[in-house]
């Protein structure tokens, strides 16, 4: 499995490939440090699903959601936000992200699953797109 990790602080990406690490599961793990080396890394390549940082340097909130979904909008994206941010984790959710994480509450176990569950829900939104234009071509 692959994963971008959009992620400005480096503490924090450290935290979390520590995380996946732990989780005992071949996941590899291309760390952006910004919004804009995140578009390069999708550019280059689609991710299984990417983590994102709701605060980097360059996008913040719902912006930088709106960034990556206008990169690609079939990767599934789980948000990283921090303990006072949780609110704009539910509000990411609303947006379109397939899930949220805050920092400093996530297990290596929660990781995994949060990511798998991701994918998962990406891959059934976008079979129940596919089939709802099907259908609408039909009539």
């Amino acid at each position: 499995m692959s994963l971008l990790l959009v992620e400005d602080a480096r503490a924090d990406a450290m935290l979390v490939e520590e995380l996946i690490a732990d989780a005992a599961v071949d996941i590899q793990v291309v760390w952006a440090r910004s919004m804009a080396h995140a578009e390069r890394e999708l550019s280059a390549a689609r991710p299984d699903c990417v983590l994102l940082d709701l605060n980097l340097p360059d996008a913040s909130g719902i912006d930088a959601l709106d960034r990556i979904a206008n990169r690609d909008a079939t990767v599934p994206v789980v948000v990283l936000t921090g303990l006072n941010d949780e609110y704009f984790g539910a509000t990411a959710v609303a947006a379109g992200a397939q899930d949220y994480l805050v920092k400093g509450r996530v297990d290596p176990e929660m990781l995994r699953r949060a990511m798998l569950y991701a994918i998962e829900r990406k891959r059934a939104e976008l079979i129940a797109a596919d089939l709802h234009a099907t259908q609408l071509r039909a009539h």
